[in-house]
């Protein structure tokens, strides 16, 4: 407790331009309230407590150098494992809310509609007219997947989908890829968030895509902050010291997490499938389940077209 208290006071001088006393306070409020927040690092759960202070410099950097506010309302603290050092550092990722109130405060998108679909419920999207109809089942059902609707200020309209398969995965690829095996994600209610940010990002890589936004600088910053966290999670999973003889004459000694994800995924790892057509299931009672994700047709306006750019995390 006293490194953090010592870390934070002499936090402000650690960059090139000085943070200035609002800046400073919202950071110190950020980190005293993430404290006691638990994650899972294998079969043991750790806190906010057991990271290494210190740390929290250069996961702020990238978002102060960008110009964006850092505070308990927008951004999250996470770990990641470093597993040369054998300690926690702390991540910083945008909260899905705080991720929404920029995108709509800041650039050209106007509103934001985010919606799980689970198997029980009906669901009808019309892209010609770009219409979706969505009847949400009273019954308990499983997750099928996720659609995201983006409208911008001059009226047009994007749509991404992300089938629960496809969210389960870009998790399992933030986990450990991005955190090298820390799983922040503990309850339902979080894993949700996840799966709805992720579905975000993808929209908002198409619309980065079609380069049809306004604020493109602002979205593609967004993006760009989260990708290159995972580059720096996997340069922290390289081990320098060769101390197995199997590896004896190797230049660097493979992961143990690399070896981890391995044994889970197989040699060649493909975190996200594309989309595919799903038989129409029938339920108990003869009515048809969800029909998620069904192909889009060229006669469709071009902003509900395939959705086959950019991918969530």
């Amino acid at each position: 407790m006293n490194t953090i208290k010592a870390t934070l006071t002499n936090f402000a001088d650690a960059f090139a331009t000085p943070l200035d006393t609002q800046q400073h306070d919202a950071i110190a409020q950020l980190v005293n309230d993430s404290l006691n927040t638990r994650f899972q690092f294998g079969h043991e759960f750790y806190t906010m407590k057991d990271v290494i202070p210190t740390s929290l410099v250069d996961a702020v950097a990238p978002y102060v150098d960008s110009g964006l506010e850092v505070n308990n309302q927008l951004v999250e603290l996470e770990a990641r494992y470093n597993e040369s050092k054998f300690s926690f550092e702390f991540e910083i990722s945008h909260t899905l809310s705080g991720l929404i109130d920029i995108l709509i405060e800041q650039t050209s998108i106007s509103n934001i509609q985010i919606n799980a679909v689970y198997e029980n419920d009906t669901l009808v999207i019309d892209h010609a007219n770009q219409q979706i109809n969505h009847e949400v089942s009273n019954e308990p059902s499983e997750l099928h997947g996720l659609y995201c609707i983006i409208d911008l200020d001059n009226g047009q309209s994007f749509l991404s989908q992300m089938s629960a398969d496809e969210a389960k995965q870009a998790m399992w690829a933030n986990t450990n890829d991005r955190l090298n095996g820390v799983n922040p994600y503990s309850t339902n209610s979080k894993k949700l968030m996840f799966y709805k940010a992720s579905c975000l990002r993808r929209g908002l890589k198409t619309i980065s895509a079609f380069n049809n936004c306004g604020d493109l600088a602002l979205v593609a910053t967004l993006l760009n902050l989260h990708d290159r966290q995972f580059n720096k999670a996997k340069a922290l999973r390289k081990v320098m010291p060769i101390n197995s003889y199997k590896f004896r004459g190797c230049s660097k000694q493979p992961s143990t997490i690399d070896l981890m994800f391995k044994a889970e995924q197989g040699s060649v790892v493909i975190p996200f499938n594309s989309n595919s057509i799903q038989t129409e299931k029938t339920t108990k009672t003869g009515a048809p389940q969800t029909k998620l994700l069904t192909e889009f047709y060229d006669e469709g306006m071009q902003a509900w077209n395939s959705d086959t750019l950019g991918v969530g995390f």
